[in-house]
């Protein structure tokens, strides 16, 4: 990382200093200046919405595919480094993990199948984020998904993975996204060969993109290239921050390919959004006008990472 990067970086808000602090530099910030940010403040207000906030997602009324709303508000403030206790959210993050199914599964939203992982693993690899990756509820919910997992180290919500008339040729894309991340927290398990599967099929859809390859719906085409965040679709940007912790993905050559591809749109190093979903007012990664000092740690954050699992 180059230094008048880091400087720049550094220039920013102080959630985003506790991030670069925590992250970058592996020291030991203090929170407390970082969750009084008035735009994090604004969050964590979010978050006790009746609407938008975790009595909303207690009671099942969100939708994954909106921002605005506790799914991504949870996200991004997991992605800070900032944990559960920070925010002080313990208590309501249980009372989540005490909705599991006696199978294993969770339901998480309106209509929603139990297993539907491409939609409960985001919300179950944010709280294991926030500091819950060895709660049993978490440590359960990843055996099932591990048990469920296809003969091709994937996984599809609504296929068997034992063949027949409705077998899929190949996994979903977002299954596998989702399920990774929450996969790729645990240090066991990002050298472990049945992942190699599902890391595959998300580098190989982009080697073969000008194909114009469409997986279970989802494409590699301008939608999943343009720099966002936080990327609620099946995007680039996602994709190469969920497999950068596992070696298999980094000695790929496809991993270099898109890092590189992502790296080519940079301006002295710094990186603009192409695109604003307008419910994070007062963060920099939601405008696309000017240059993002958080775009561009996530992009540091994942040549970093790439680095150290090489």
């Amino acid at each position: 990382m180059k230094q008048d990067i880091l400087e720049w970086l550094l220039e920013g808000p102080d959630w985003l200093k506790y991030a670069v602090g925590r992250q970058l530099l592996r020291g030991k910030p203090d929170p407390r200046l970082a969750l009084e940010d008035p735009a994090i403040l604004s969050l964590r207000q979010r978050l006790r919405n009746p609407q938008l906030g975790l009595p909303a997602l207690l009671e099942k009324k969100l939708y994954y595919t909106r921002t605005g709303n506790a799914y991504w508000d949870l996200f991004f403030l997991a992605d800070t480094g900032l944990t559960a206790r920070d925010l002080g959210i313990e208590a309501e993050l249980e009372q989540l993990l005490a909705r599991q199914m006696p199978s294993g599964d969770f339901i998480t939203e309106p209509g929603m199948a139990p297993n539907y992982y491409c939609i409960s693993a985001i919300l179950l690899s944010t709280i294991a984020k926030l500091g819950f990756t060895e709660h049993p509820a978490v440590r359960k919910y990843l055996k099932v998904i591990l048990d469920t997992q296809r003969y091709d180290g994937g996984w599809h919500c609504e296929k068997s993975q034992s063949g027949g008339e409705s077998y899929a040729p190949e996994s979903c894309p977002m299954d596998n996204l989702n399920i990774l991340m929450l996969v790729g927290q645990y240090d066991a398990l990002r050298n472990d060969d049945r992942f190699n599967g599902a890391i595959d099929l998300l580098l190989n859809h982009w080697q073969q993109r000008d194909r114009k390859l469409r997986l279970d719906g989802f494409g590699v085409g301008s939608r999943y290239s343009a720099l966002k965040y936080p990327a609620v679709d099946y995007g680039i940007l996602r994709v190469l921050d969920t497999v950068s912790v596992f070696p298999h993905a980094v000695r790929r050559p496809a991993f270099g390919q898109m890092l590189r591809w992502v790296q080519g749109k940079a301006v002295n190093g710094r990186y603009t959004p192409e695109y604003a979903c307008g419910s994070f007012p007062g963060f920099d990664f939601d405008q696309t006008g000017q240059p993002s000092r958080w775009l561009t740690f996530q992009i540091v954050r994942m040549e970093r990472r790439a680095e150290l699992t090489a």
